[in-house]
This record gives C-alpha cells, structure tokens and sequence, in this order.
C-alpha cells in the first residue's frame, strides 16, 4: 500500500473517532436536559395539586351562608370578565 493510502485511512479514523465521540456526548447532553425538563413538569404538577387542595381546604372550613356569597360573587365576577374580552 502506497503511503498517501495509508494517510487516508488514518485521516478517515480519526474523522470517525472524532464524530462518535461528539455524538455521544450530545446525546448525554440531552438526557441530562430531559431530566431536568421532567422535574420541572413534576414540581408543576405537584404545586397545582398543592393549590387545588388548599382552595378545597379553605372551602371546607367556611359556613353555608360564606360559601353561598362566594359562590355567587364568584358567578358575578366570571361573568363581567366574559363581558370585558
């Protein structure tokens, strides 16, 4: 074999060495992201279900006459909003 062969082959290894190895650490890259990503989305979740349960909490406690005017003001307010947009 000619020596200008020989030099390609190992240009070309090298190229590929190179390539596999940037690959890989991308793809590491990304599994790391789509940790991250994942945790977020969980903490989201957790903290409505957090919101939720306190509003169903706060609406235990009150009496009947409280929860009927809330009801009502509640009714009241979404209606001028969807009058507003």
């Amino acid at each position: 074999m000619s020596i200008r062969k020989i030099i390609r082959r190992i240009f070309w290894i090298l190229c590929i060495v190179f390539i596999s190895g940037s690959a890989i650490a991308q793809s590491s890259a990304t599994k790391e992201q789509r940790k991250a990503d994942k945790k977020k989305e969980m903490l989201k979740r957790k903290a409505a279900k957090a919101d939720k349960k306190a509003i169903k909490k706060h609406m235990k406690i009150q009496t009947k006459d409280v929860r009927k005017r809330m009801k009502k003001n509640r009714r009241k307010s979404d209606h001028d909003t969807y009058r507003r947009n």
